[in-house]
């Protein structure tokens, strides 16, 4: 039989083999802190003005965190049930222990401040909720936006809601409203940004509705904040990073800020030293206008260029600017942004979905949405902000050159993105072929050959990324979120697959067919290779089910891991040795493979205490990271232990 023989390979033989891939030591191990990332993915704020220094934030799934120190220490409250995505938080003006969080799961009411939560039930259940507002001069009366709902009116405090979508000349039943803004000053006049028709209003609550903006094109930038200011000023901003103004209720516009690919408006607040002064966050930091967006400027001081949101507490002179998103974490400025500290140290880790090495270990790169960070391995361990450059979103992968030094690639909706100084700067990487990019991937030993793939498929370039080539057959969109390179062939190389199971290329990626001949479905996860027999290829799935090829993928047969099919695993081999893989099972076992998945090891117990949202295995230091939900990046040294099992 070729390969190595498995530790469970029938059930008959289990206890036998298992024992015999077991060796004597502690069973149990801690993880080792690394000191962060800290919550890099705050998804709302809300600065509580009744009692000064107290400030409510979410960390994206629920959790709500507290401070009553500016953000120098924090507590949490209840999280919102079902761990949802919150997308704002507001309070009651009249009853300030009343706070509302709108999720994607729908909109909930604390009535203790963040002490417990209870739904509120607007439209059909299951329907996401994105914006809230609440009348200033009868603060019973909510305004909810939804997700393909369209709008919602609630005159209870929650209790009850009716539809309020009626409109001669729009469908808004099936709308998603991405803001609600109220006049101060006419309280039955209502705003709302709702794709595809820009910005809509009301004159009677939310009886009836009329188009304030033309229709903006589905496939253009969409409006999605509002900013409502005094005698009928309304500010609308962009995806684009465009801002629209107008000076009489919404009647007109006029241009106030042309867009720049991808610096969309994430926020609008009012400036607390200055009437006409609002702040607004984008994809590229913090803009400032002093006239009511007649004219913008940079007002980041010592910020980052990454997605910003802002939120403002108090007035005047003692005012604090919260500064927050999904990169940055969260900072405080008390000079109106001049300067900024950090407030997050005690805020959480936050939730990393990408994680990378370089080849010494000396370098950790961590993903927590839009932003990039880095970590140093040496003995003192720090966590850093990977400098400006990298735009459009969420950072979908990160690889590393291995042939270059210093030299990282990101990819995000937006394009790929290249560092030469260890992520220290980022520059977009020429490309000439439009592709979304899941996964930018050099050649492990071809220096010049570099691969992206996305849903168009995959491509290759043979001049390290200047020009590139559709891979064959033409027309095929394969998609793959990773591959693996045979140490002994330069020209093959093996995609793993959400929607094809296993591709393979025998040319150098030219070319690819599918091999998925005995495996159930078509998702696979990780695909590794034996380290005795070229031939012999293994395949993991979701659930953690194990597939065996001893042909170089063109049949697969079950082969059977010492983990149960059900429970939940996460497979992390290292993308320079493919035959060296660690298998995280339950968030506790931890497992070894030498041998690509034909013999493992189990080397001890080692909880997590919360769910794996990533790893990252580095065989040349024997080092395993995983990026754990609400927790950062934690670290577990497998050296000791896979030397004794191996009897080194």
């Amino acid at each position: 039989m070729k390969g190595h023989t498995a530790c469970t390979l029938f059930a008959s033989a289990l206890p036998a083999l298992i024992a015999g891939c077991t060796a004597s030591g502690p069973a149990v191990r801690e993880w080792e802190e690394t000191g962060g990332p800290y919550a890099q993915n705050i998804s709302a704020v809300l600065p509580d003005n009744r009692i000064p220094g107290t400030v409510y934030a979410s960390l994206g799934n629920g959790e709500i965190a507290i401070t009553t120190s500016d953000g120098r220490s924090w507590g949490h409250g209840a999280p919102i049930p079902g761990g949802p995505e919150v997308r704002q938080i507001i309070q009651d003006p009249d009853s300030p222990d009343r706070l509302f969080a709108a999720t994607d799961a729908g909109a909930f009411l604390s009535p203790d401040r963040a002490r417990s939560w209870g739904p509120l039930h607007v439209g059909p259940a299951g329907t996401g909720v994105r914006a809230l507002a609440i009348d200033p001069w009868s603060p019973a009366v909510l305004y909810a936006g939804t997700e393909g709902k369209g709008l919602f009116k609630s005159p209870d405090s929650g209790k009850t809601w009716i539809e309020i979508n009626t409109s001669a000349d729009l469908n808004l039943a099936g709308a998603d409203v991405y803001d609600v803004g109220i006049d101060l000053s006419k309280p039955d006049r209502i705003f709302a940004a709702v794709p595809p028709y820009g910005i809509i209003g009301s004159t009677n609550g939310g009886r009836t509705w009329e188009a304030l903006t033309p229709d903006m094109p589905g496939t253009g930038p969409r409006a999605t904040r509002l900013f409502v200011g005094r005698d009928g000023m309304i500010l609308y901003g962009t995806t684009s990073g465009s801002i629209e103004k107008s000076t009489n209720g919404g009647s007109s516009w006029s241009p106030s800020r042309t867009g720049k690919e991808f610096d969309g408006i994430l926020s609008f607040s009012a400036h607390p030293g200055n009437p006409d002064g609002v702040i607004a966050g984008t994809e590229q930091g913090i803009i400032y206008s002093s006239d009511f967006g007649s004219r913008w400027e940079p007002s980041g001081g010592n910020l980052p260029e990454i997605p910003t949101r802002v939120s403002i507490a108090g007035a005047g002179s003692k005012a604090t600017i919260f500064a927050y998103g999904s990169g940055i974490g969260m900072r405080t400025s008390g000079d109106f942004g001049k300067t900024w500290r950090d407030a997050d140290l005690k805020l959480e880790g936050s939730s990393v979905s990408v994680l990378a090495s370089d080849p010494a270990g000396t370098h950790l790169f961590a993903a927590a949405g839009d932003a990039c960070m880095t970590y140093s391995a040496d003995p003192a361990g720090r966590w850093s902000d990977a400098g400006p450059g990298i735009t459009g979103g969420p950072i979908r992968s990160i690889s590393i050159d291995p042939s270059l030094a210093g030299v990282v690639y990101a990819t995000t909706a937006g394009g790929v993105f290249i560092s030469r100084d260890n992520a220290a700067t980022w520059q977009p990487a020429s490309r000439s072929v439009e592709i979304s990019p899941f996964l930018y991937q050099a050649h492990p030993s071809i220096q010049t050959r570099v691969f992206m793939a996305g849903d168009q498929g995959i491509f290759v370039s043979t001049d390290q990324g200047r020009t590139w080539v559709r891979s064959r057959p033409l027309g095929t969109r394969w998609i793959v979120h990773s591959l693996t390179f045979s140490p002994t062939n330069a020209g093959r190389i093996i995609g793993a697959s959400p929607t094809s199971a296993v591709i393979i290329s025998n040319d150098g990626g030219f070319t690819w067919e599918q091999a998925r001949y005995g495996i159930p479905g078509d998702r696979v996860e990780a695909v590794t290779l034996d380290d005795a027999d070229p031939d012999v290829y293994y395949a993991y799935l979701p659930d953690g089910e194990c597939f065996r090829s001893l042909n170089k993928g063109l049949e697969w047969n079950r082969y059977i891991p010492p983990w149960k099919p059900s429970e939940n695993i996460r497979i992390s081999p290292d993308p320079r040795a493919p035959s060296s893989v660690i298998a995280l099972v339950d968030g506790r076992h931890v497992y070894y493979s030498p041998s690509g998945g034909g013999t493992w090891f189990k080397l001890f117990d080692a909880d997590l205490r919360a769910r794996a949202v990533s790893l990252c295995w580095n065989s040349a230091t024997m080092t395993l990271y995983a990026g754990a939900a609400g927790r950062g990046v934690l670290r577990l040294p497998l050296g000791e232990r896979i030397r004794e099992i191996l009897g080194e």
